[in-house]
């Protein structure tokens, strides 16, 4: 298991957790004031769970190097220091985030959901109960936070099918374009019911034109074929259906232009020599658009939902980050207060150091920020519904390496839930 992964917990249905997107926003006046002993305030999120206190950073951060895989926690100036604290800024956030966002739609989950979601993961990830207390034990989660975590995946995932499912159909312009644009997918080529006698010598060929005469009978156009072809489909009494581009040219080209129940050949092509007649022609058909519209509907939709969970994730990222304001120690791209030096916050603090470029045990980012790995858990058709094609794979990496992938973004949210069993069986 990578590094870099273990530093999550749930997946969340590979949805909202994953949508922080770093994005900076500096505006650095008319910030409210984050309460003494809290790191970070998050506005508008009910029950006094978007005022993130000194505590909850650390044990989220005790939570996060012990998911990372880390043997003791790393101390400021280490590597992994800086991103381990992003990471668990990040899981909070997260938590905040989606917790406000739920309670803005109206999106609960009960009791029993939880239970049901709980239980799933239990019998797909660990094959006993006492893996499932070893994976507490490592990770540093107590029951109640694995329930809490549990709970915002439901929450996740139902707030998902509510954006998807508020689009229920396709503009009929849309269906009409899709048409236009594609009707060699709703064309059925033509298609020539034909006899065919294959050889691999010329005089085989002439011979059997010779017995064939001008008009010959199924059953004797059958007999030839079984005595000098050498095509499958002599077993058939030659019979076989052609299509464009089905024999090689000229043969091919010959049997597509053939007039019905006219002998054709021998014609020579790749070595071989074919007779043939034409049986029956099937015309090219074009399905018209009545025919398809549901089957185009049922294509666009999912794109259409596509799109509407991207605009909403926009807009989720940029309402929570407005909202969202750290102490200045504790700032990440996603506060509203966040200032931005230029600097990568996955880069190791060396790297900006002179002389960072002739240290050959040093890892450091592109001059250029690149863009961001898919955050810990992602995966492409989760990163494509929610609008992050910009989104790379991360590399594997081990803990032991001196600069991990960085373990931000959807911090301890994003972790594929697979991994919750290695982790417990490890």
């Amino acid at each position: 298991m990578s590094g870099a992964r273990k530093f999550g917990l749930f997946v969340f249905g590979a949805i909202l957790v994953v949508l922080f997107v770093g994005i900076a926003v500096a505006q650095g006046i008319g910030h409210p004031s984050v309460p003494s002993g809290d790191i970070a305030k998050v506005e508008d999120v009910p029950d006094g769970k978007g005022d993130i206190s000194q505590a909850q950073y650390d044990r989220s951060f005790e939570q996060t190097w012990k998911r990372g895989g880390l043997q003791s926690a790393p101390k400021p100036g280490d590597a992994q220091y800086e991103q381990v604290k992003e990471a668990a800024i990040n899981d909070l956030l997260d938590q905040a985030w989606l917790t406000g966002e739920a309670d803005e739609l109206g999106v609960t989950a009960t009791d029993r959901e939880i239970d049901g979601e709980l239980a799933t993961i239990k019998k797909d990830q660990f094959p006993t109960a006492a893996a499932f207390q070893k994976f507490l034990k490592t990770s540093g989660f107590t029951e109640d936070e694995v329930l809490d975590r549990v709970r915002l995946q439901v929450l996740s995932r139902k707030i998902q099918d509510k954006i998807t499912s508020s689009v229920t159909d396709v503009p009929e312009s849309d269906i009409k374009t899709f048409y236009e644009s594609s009707k060699d997918s709703f064309t059925t080529p033509e298609t020539r019911d034909i006899r065919l006698i294959v050889t691999d010598k010329k005089a085989d060929a002439e011979k059997a034109v010779q017995e064939l005469g001008d008009d010959p009978s199924d059953k004797e156009f059958a007999a030839v074929a079984k005595k000098f072809s050498v095509h499958a489909s002599k077993s058939e009494g030659g019979k076989t259906v052609a299509t464009e581009g089905a024999f090689p040219d000229p043969a091919g080209a010959d049997i597509m232009k053939a007039e019905t129940g006219v002998i054709g050949g021998p014609v020579e092509a790749g070595k071989q020599f074919y007779v043939f007649r034409v049986t029956k022609v099937t015309p090219e058909e074009t399905k018209g658009l009545d025919e398809v519209r549901n089957q185009i509907k049922q294509q666009l939709l999912p794109t259409l939902q596509q799109q509407a969970m991207s605009d909403f994730v926009a807009d989720y990222n940029s309402k929570w980050t407005s909202r969202t304001f750290c102490k200045s120690e504790y700032t990440v791209s996603r506060c509203d207060n966040y200032e931005g030096d230029g600097r990568l916050d996955s880069a190791d603090p060396k790297c900006y150091k002179p002389g960072a470029g002739k240290d050959p045990d040093l890892s450091c980012p592109a001059p250029i920020a690149l863009p961001k790995p898919m955050a810990p858990g992602g995966n492409a058709s989760a990163g494509a519904l929610l609008g992050q094609t910009q989104n790379q794979p991360q590399r594997p990496v081990q803990p032991a390496d001196a600069n991990p992938a960085p373990a931000g973004g959807a911090g301890g949210a994003g972790v594929d839930l697979s991994q919750l069993g290695a982790a417990a069986g490890q």
